[in-house]
Parts: C-alpha cells; structure tokens; sequence
C-alpha cells in the first residue's frame, strides 16, 4: 500500500490518485506561496509551471495576478483533470493553457518571463537536458524557481541541503546566472529553493 501510494505521487491516476492529488494539495499550500513570492511577478508575465499537480499554485497566482497568462505541463492525465476544474475560468478565458507530458519535450510557440516548478524536480528523467530546454525557452532576464520538499524514505534537513547544491550547480550548468538558495521549515522535512536568471 505504502508503495503504491508513493508511485501516485509521481504519477496520480486512480482513487489512490485523487486520494494523492489532496495530500499534495494541502501538503504544498504553504510551499507554493513560499515559492511563488520568489517568482517576483511583473504585469503581464507569461509563466510555465512544470509538474502544476491538482492546480494549486495555478489558482494562486491567477487570483493574485489577473495580467499574467500561465501554461502548466504535468505528466499525469489525472492531475490535468484536476487542475482544469481548479482553473477552469481562467482556462476558458484563455489566460492558463494546460498540457501533459514530460518537459524535455515541451514546445511551445512563445517564450516565458518566469518558469516554476514545486515538488517536481527529482522526478525529471533528464534534468540536465530539461534544464536546457527550459532555459532557451525563456526570455532574457527571464527567472527560474525551483523547490523542493524532499519526500523520500529517510530523508532529513541535510537531504534538503544537498539537493540545494545540486539544483544550484545544476542550474550554473545550463547557463543560468546568479542561482540563490533558500529554506523553510514545512513538515516533515526542510524545503529547498532555488532561484536563477537567465541575462
């Protein structure tokens, strides 16, 4: 059961997904904002949300933000369900466009001011390449937001620590600039964030 349960949250689908979609809904409230105020949101900001989940961090930043417009892509059928119903006004008005897939293979017509990703990380297959991709597909002094909760077994306030190196050199890798790491105390387990700019 406890297997299963953590294979939902990298790919909801299901009752034990809906079930998922909740826990991570009211586990990250606290952590998107965390993460969003770090965006720095300008008027009229296009932003790609990576891994958008149940649509959480989507609504926060469209009910605070009327101006900006917002694309999510999530690897799961199930999360889209979920966050269309969260959004769906801003959806029919044509301010947020939801997709799935994996990121490395995200191609949309237009650049992006901000891009974020909550609790997404650790699940991209190719970081690296990922990482790339995204960092093309920003404009320049364009920002990035990385967060992360680490969920694994066993994992402490070092776990996140660690992760907030790797992300940091991760990001200097792809060309990003000036990477900047924070924390907070969310339970569990510290919260890692990182943000950089592309110039």
């Amino acid at each position: 059961m406890i297997e299963s349960m953590a294979k939902q949250f990298e790919k909801p689908k299901g009752i034990l997904g809906k079930l998922a979609g909740t826990i991570m809904y009211l586990e990250n409230r606290k952590i998107n904002k965390w993460s969003i105020k770090k965006l720095q949101i300008q008027k009229r900001d296009r932003i790609l949300e990576i891994g958008y989940g149940p649509g959480y961090g989507i609504k926060t930043m469209m009910s605070n933000y009327r101006l900006i417009t917002v694309d999510g892509v999530d690897l799961s059928e199930k999360m889209l369900d979920e966050a269309t119903k969260r959004n769906k006004e801003w959806i029919a008005a044509g301010k947020v466009y939801l997709s799935t897939g994996d990121v490395v293979h995200f191609k949309p017509d237009h650049h992006y001011n901000k891009i974020i990703s909550v609790n997404n990380y650790p699940l991209w297959e190719k970081p690296l390449t990922s990482l790339k991709h995204l960092y093309h597909l920003m404009d320049r002094k364009g920002r990035i937001v990385l967060t992360v909760q680490p969920r694994e077994e066993g994992s402490t306030d070092k776990t996140a620590r660690e992760l907030g190196e790797k992300m940091k050199n991760d990001l200097l890798q792809t060309g990003f600039k000036r990477p900047d790491v924070s924390y907070i105390k969310v339970r569990p387990v510290l919260t890692v964030c990182v943000t950089a700019e592309k110039d």
